[in-house]
């Protein structure tokens, strides 16, 4: 029998991820009992999120080869090609991965942050320091200044809590450029992100949100719930289709 026929589905993917680095990184060799699947929801437009560690390297892969072919070939080429192009633009930002490798047309990888998510904070029931979340907030304006929003920031686990104590942010699939939007909107979009420091401060910090703070994420809030177009320009064409690639599968 055809060795690659009696291959499971996660084998093929595995050997393709595997080749993939050896093509990126010639010099080095690749080995399938250091890749290890992070993420695997199982779902039609969802990448399988790897790692790939040994002495010499530490990266996390995304992969969206599982996908069927009108996905891989719209979506998730979509989506690759944006988040490499976000991660380029911040590059050289400290809080951010340094830089990214896009592997092909659906797949992409990057070097593996060490932290703890926000999530797993919270559900620890720990508290941060204060100083944590200035500095979080020092990292979305600096993010900003690249003229990129990030707009999930307010998912707790797109957040971490590095070794240093430093917030690192991942996952830029959702971010954007709001610089040829209207001031009005540039602000609301900005918005998503620091809300999504406050949001974190008030849950999770030693001490108390200052009443500034306080009353700009309960404003936000309110807005929030009344905006019309529910979500942002790159979430909805996500969800657009994903809805309509899934149906006809």
């Amino acid at each position: 029998m055809n060795e690659t026929l009696s291959l499971s589905p996660f084998c093929l993917q595995q050997n393709n991820v595997l080749h993939a680095l050896q093509q990126q990184f010639p010099d080095l060799r690749f080995h399938p009992e250091h890749l290890s699947v992070l993420r695997d929801t199982g779902h039609c437009a969802n990448a399988v999120v790897m790692r790939y560690k040994d002495s010499q390297v530490d990266l996390v892969v995304k992969d969206f080869a599982r996908c069927n072919w009108l996905l891989r070939k719209t979506f998730a080429r979509f989506i690759i090609a944006h988040e490499a192009k976000a991660l380029e633009q911040l590059s050289g930002i400290t809080g951010v991965t340094p830089h990214c490798y896009k592997l092909g047309e659906s797949m992409l990888a990057y070097p593996f942050i060490e932290g703890t998510p926000l999530n797993k904070i919270k559900q620890s029931g720990r508290r941060l320091p204060r100083q944590f979340f200035i500095d979080f907030e020092t990292l979305v304006s600096r993010i900003h200044q690249q003229g990129l929003v990030h707009l999930d920031l307010r998912n707790l686990g797109n957040v971490l809590v590095g070794p240093d104590g430093k917030p690192y942010c991942i996952d830029f699939q959702s971010a954007i450029g709001f610089r040829s939007f209207p001031a009005g909107l540039q602000r609301f979009m900005k918005g998503a992100d620091v809300t999504g420091v406050y949001k974190a401060w008030r849950i999770l910090c030693e001490e108390p949100l200052p009443t500034e703070h306080a009353t700009y994420l309960d404003e936000y809030n309110q807005v929030r719930k009344r905006w019309i177009f529910r979500g942002y320009p790159v979430a909805r064409l996500k969800r657009r289709l994903k809805r309509l690639i899934c149906s006809r599968s």
